[in-house]
């Protein structure tokens, strides 16, 4: 069973997944998104959190949509979502 498939989704389950996939080791990976092998091993674990710029070295090298990677389960699921999209609508009919 896939890990994608087995439990929540999440960023390092995601990047775990494809690389597993794709039967690249840890420090293959790490070399062509230029991140350290423990640094690569903290994200997969989500232990580190993965910023924009690296997410898209993963989105270009894995081929998916970088808010795929940055927001596996839905940008509507993001911590704090729903009170932001209720000011954006606010600001609107202001």
């Amino acid at each position: 069973m896939s890990i994608l498939k087995s439990r929540k989704l999440s960023t390092g389950r995601v990047l775990k997944s494809f690389r597993l996939k794709l039967e690249l080791t840890q420090a293959d990976v790490a070399k062509l998104v230029e991140i350290s092998v423990p640094n690569l091993s903290a994200i997969e674990n989500d232990k580190r959190k993965i910023g924009a710029d690296v997410a898209a070295r993963f989105s270009v090298l894995y081929k998916l949509p970088i808010q795929f990677i940055l927001f596996p389960c839905g940008i509507d699921k993001m911590k704090g979502y729903k009170k932001l999209n209720k000011a954006s609508e606010d600001l609107k009919s202001a």
